[in-house]
């Protein structure tokens, strides 16, 4: 799909941004279970093809949903787990300024999936989760 399909489809009126070596589209937010999540897809530079879906869901603000907090990331992480096995990388590390960071990874030949965490230390109940899935790049030898 492309980044103009998809902006027909989900009859997104706002134009796509650029943004380092993309060309980026916000869709509509959606529901992952009981998760809001915002909702981008992207496109390299010199291809309308999607090459990256990314979501994304803020807590402890004002504007986050009212059920919205750091247990999301553990919900996303199980059922990604149930959908896709078990992932091929987990760290956890702390900061600059305190903060909490978490990545969990699965690669499949054609996909990765990335789930993040960044959650601050002193305020665990503040902080964002993101869900990237990138195409992998072919191997061109």
């Amino acid at each position: 799909m492309t980044i103009a399909q998809a902006r027909s489809l989900y009859a997104i009126e706002a134009q796509p941004e650029t943004s380092d070596d993309w060309t980026l589209l916000n869709l509509h937010p959606i529901k992952v279970g009981n998760i809001e999540m915002g909702v981008q897809v992207g496109a390299k530079h010199g291809s309308e093809k999607i090459t990256l879906v990314r979501l994304w869901s803020f807590f402890g603000l004002p504007s986050s949903p009212p059920l919205a907090g750091p247990q999301d990331f553990d919900t996303l992480k199980a059922t990604l787990t149930r959908q896709y096995g078990a992932p091929g990388s987990e760290e956890t590390k702390r900061g600059e300024n305190f903060r909490l960071l978490k990545n969990v990874l699965w690669t499949f030949p054609s996909t990765s999936i990335v789930l993040s965490l960044e959650q601050s230390a002193s305020l665990p109940n503040l902080g964002n989760i993101f869900l990237e899935y990138t195409a992998t790049e072919p191997n061109h030898q």
